[in-house]
Parts: structure tokens; C-alpha cells; sequence
């Protein structure tokens, strides 16, 4: 007996989700989730109370006895259960026939999973009888509880049941109002339901709390634009979406993370959508005001402040990047080293603002002869380095040749006493060559500094 006490006890244990969806889907059959919750932990909490009541009654007498004419069902711990069913549900409303329709649902979903097991046919047999015993307890001790206030008694329970809902109702209703988000309510056709203060002042420029539940003023028209999300929402087939919205407010354009959430109705009977705005206005304002200044960060980290082309640190990290994807890509790289001529004289004579002057003009005609995509990098006080992806030695050559002209060409109009000339060193990285900034800085330094041997005789 003990053990097929055990056997019981573990099957409706480990059964809770299949029984509750047993239940459930004979409730919305027969139109009982119309007087019930909507929610699923409702439906769960009551599968546990029952199977927790039904295991203590076995477990406690052994089995369960057979009903006795004389049994005084209000002590009785096995009909514990109807007892306190009777006192709940009789105060919300329910009527005794109703009540008693469901409990045979519910008796059936336990009928329904001892069937369908893989038991031996006499522990089903042993199983349903409990079972139905279980249930004529329940449903005996439901019917003594139930008929035994008189009707005065019952009209003053179910006062109290009123006002408390009343209180419950208004509470919830304060709850949505209170809420410093705007919150939409809408119907299974994405009519409007219910909007909170802050949707009300933000979309509608109404500042009465409670407009909508008490008032039931017309919003879906004024609110149209909502229709088409919802519309696209639906179509997603999602039980919920975030999307990033701008909208016209009574208070100018404010942004706001929409959130479209379906309720959670398991018993079909409010379906519909949840609408949440989060409004990030502020937040963006000032997200941009700080990427702005970290862009300023950036650009002074970055940047040589005199001749605002790239500082020595950023050149060799650019430099290692190109190189990598040359070598990874096969394409070709040309890279340039400048080395300004004569600027230790010219600041020696006229000053280094002058020198400063000196350097500016010529890095801006190479600015000016160079592609949008190539990079120039101030390596020391007079050294600059240009990276050129995507460029073959000769295209390098042909641009540094039209940079000198340009200068040559200034110089002659010029009444300055000095030149604009710059010494450079030139080479194609081979493709496929794997090597680093520094190897190939240290190849054209040497090529430059050949060629300024000349300069120098």
C-alpha cells in the first residue's frame, strides 16, 4: 500500500504544468475562464492547493475513507479544502452550480492524467478511486460550508467582498496613475483602453487624472499614430517589441524606447497590448553633448596642434594598421618621409613663428595635392610622414613632383628670402611583405636622407 501510496504521490507531483493546461483548456471549452483569473500563476496555485490537500489526505488516513452518514464534514481535514473554497468563492460572487461544474473540470484533468499514464490497469484503478473519493469530499464539505450562513450573513459577506474590490480597483487604478511613464492600455482590435496622467499630458496635453477610466473621452483618433504600430506589432507575431520613436508631444519632440507587450492572459479573456514609453529625451541630449566632447578628446589625442595632421603616436599606429591589410589584402602601399629643408635657418634668422609659417604652408599644398584617403603624420619638429594606401610608387612620385612645382611657382612670387622646399624618401611596400612601422619608417628615412645629401653640397 505504501508504496503505491509513494507511486500516487510522485505521478501528481511531477505533473503540476500538465494538469493546469488540462484544466485550463476545459475551462475556455466550456466558457468557465469568464468568471476566473486570467493569469497562470492563478491556475498553478490552485492545481498545488488541490494536489497538496489530496497528498496529505492519503498520505495522513493511508487511503481515502469512504463517505460515512454521520461524518461531520466542517471537521473533517479532508474536506479542509472545499471548506475554504466554499468561503472564497462564495464571497466573490460565484454560485454553488457554478463552482461544482468547474470542480468536475478539475476532477477530470486528474481522471485525464491517470488514464493517459503508463500505470498497471490495477494501479489506475487504485489511483482514480482516490482520485474521485478525494473529490466527493471536497465537493460534499464545498455544499455544507456553502449553505450554512443564511442570507443575511451572505449579503454582508459579499458587501465586504465589493468594497475590498472597490479598494483593489481604485488602488491599481492610483498605481497606473502614479507611474511617472506614459502607459497605453489597448484592446484585442488596438482600440484604447486606459491611459495613464503621464500619456494623457504628454500626447493629449490633458492634465486630469483618470480621463480616460472615468471619462472615457475619445482618444483614438487623436491618437491615430499609434494605430500603425500596433498594426506592424500584430504582424511580428511577438509577444513583445522595443523600438527607439520620436514624438510630436504637446511640449515639443521628445524620444522615447516604446515597449509593446502583450497581456498576459491565459485565459483569453482581456487580450490585448501593453504600451510603455520610456522617454530618453534628456538621456540623448546628453549621450550627444558627450560624444561631442569625447570626439574633441579624440581629435587633441590625436592630432599635432600646430599643423593639425596626425601626431607622431597616431602615425605609427595607422602605419602598422595599413601595413597589416596590404600584407593580409595584396594591396598595394606606398609610404613617404619628409624632411623640410632649411628650417633651422629660418628660425635661427626670422624666428620660430616664421618657422612656423614655413611648415604650414608646405603641409597644407601637400594636403592640397594628396587624396582625401591618405594620411600624413608630423613624425618630429620638421619630419612628416604620408601613408598611401591603395598606391603604387610611381602615383607617389608623380604627387610629391606636383607639391614641389607648387612650391617652386610660390617661391618665384614670393618676396620672402628663403625657399619652401622639403627633401623626401619614397617607397612601395612590396605585397605580401610582412613588416612593421618601424622597419619600413627606418627604410625611407634612409632613402630621404640620400637625397638630401645633395641639397646639402
Amino acid at each position: 500500500m505504501q508504496l503505491k501510496i509513494k507511486a500516487f504521490t510522485n505521478l501528481i507531483l511531477c505533473s503540476e504544468d500538465i494538469l493546469m493546461e488540462k484544466v485550463l483548456k476545459y475551462a475556455k471549452e466550456r466558457d468557465y475562464v469568464k468568471y476566473t483569473s486570467t493569469l497562470t500563476e492563478a491556475w498553478r496555485i490552485s492545481i498545488s492547493s488541490l494536489s497538496a490537500s489530496m497528498i496529505k489526505a492519503i498520505e495522513t488516513n493511508g487511503a481515502i475513507p469512504e463517505i460515512d452518514p454521520d461524518e461531520d464534514y466542517a471537521k473533517n481535514e479532508i474536506t479542509e479544502f472545499g471548506v475554504f473554497e466554499a468561503q472564497k468563492h462564495r464571497s466573490r460572487g460565484i454560485t454553488l452550480g457554478m463552482f461544482l461544474g468547474l470542480m468536475k473540470y478539475y476532477h477530470q484533468a486528474y481522471a485525464d492524467l491517470i488514464h493517459e499514464s503508463d500505470l498497471s490497469p490495477e494501479e489506475k484503478q487504485f489511483f482514480l478511486h482516490i482520485v474521485k473519493r478525494y473529490f466527493d469530499f471536497v465537493e460534499i464539505g464545498f455544499v455544507v460550508e456553502w449553505t450554512g450562513l443564511s442570507e443575511e450573513q451572505k449579503l454582508r459577506e459579499l458587501q465586504e467582498v465589493n468594497r475590498n474590490m472597490t479598494n483593489e480597483k481604485n488602488k491599481y487604478l492610483t498605481i497606473l496613475e502614479s507611474i511617472y511613464d506614459p502607459i497605453i492600455l489597448v484592446d484585442k482590435h488596438n482600440n484604447i483602453e486606459n491611459l495613464n496622467y503621464q500619456a494623457a499630458k504628454d500626447f493629449l496635453d490633458v492634465t486630469i487624472s483618470g480621463m480616460k477610466y472615468y471619462s472615457n473621452i475619445e482618444t483614438d483618433m487623436k491618437l491615430n499614430w499609434l494605430k500603425l504600430d500596433l498594426m506592424e506589432f500584430d504582424g511580428l507575431k511577438k509577444n513583445e517589441i522595443l523600438q527607439e520613436k520620436t514624438i510630436q508631444t504637446k511640449s515639443g519632440p521628445k524620444t522615447y524606447i516604446v515597449k509593446f507587450k502583450k497581456m498576459l492572459d491565459v485565459s483569453e479573456k482581456y487580450s490585448g497590448t501593453v504600451i510603455i514609453f520610456n522617454d530618453i529625451t534628456e538621456r540623448l541630449k546628453i549621450e550627444r553633448k558627450l560624444a561631442k566632447q569625447f570626439e574633441k578628446l579624440e581629435y587633441y589625442a590625436c592630432t599635432d596642434p600646430m599643423t593639425k595632421v596626425l601626431n607622431r603616436r597616431t602615425g605609427f599606429m595607422r602605419l602598422d594598421k595599413e601595413l597589416a591589410l596590404s600584407c593580409s589584402q595584396g594591396i598595394s602601399l606606398s609610404i613617404c618621409y619628409i624632411d623640410i629643408d632649411g628650417l633651422k635657418a629660418v628660425n635661427d634668422t626670422y624666428g620660430h613663428t616664421e618657422g612656423d609659417r614655413l611648415i604650414n604652408l608646405i603641409i597644407s599644398t601637400i594636403k592640397s595635392f594628396v587624396r582625401k584617403i591618405d594620411l600624413i603624420s608630423r613624425m618630429g619638429g620638421d619630419e612628416f610622414l604620408i601613408i598611401s594606401p591603395d598606391c603604387n610608387e610611381a602615383d607617389a612620385e608623380r604627387a610629391m613632383q606636383r607639391v614641389i612645382g607648387k612650391l617652386v611657382e610660390y617661391d618665384k612670387k614670393s618676396k620672402k628670402a628663403y625657399r619652401h622646399s622639403f627633401s623626401y624618401g619614397l617607397m612601395e611596400v612590396p605585397i605580401g611583405c610582412n613588416m612593421n612601422a618601424n622597419e619600413v619608417i627606418k627604410i625611407v628615412d634612409e632613402k630621404m636622407y640620400q637625397n638630401k645629401l645633395p641639397k646639402k653640397m
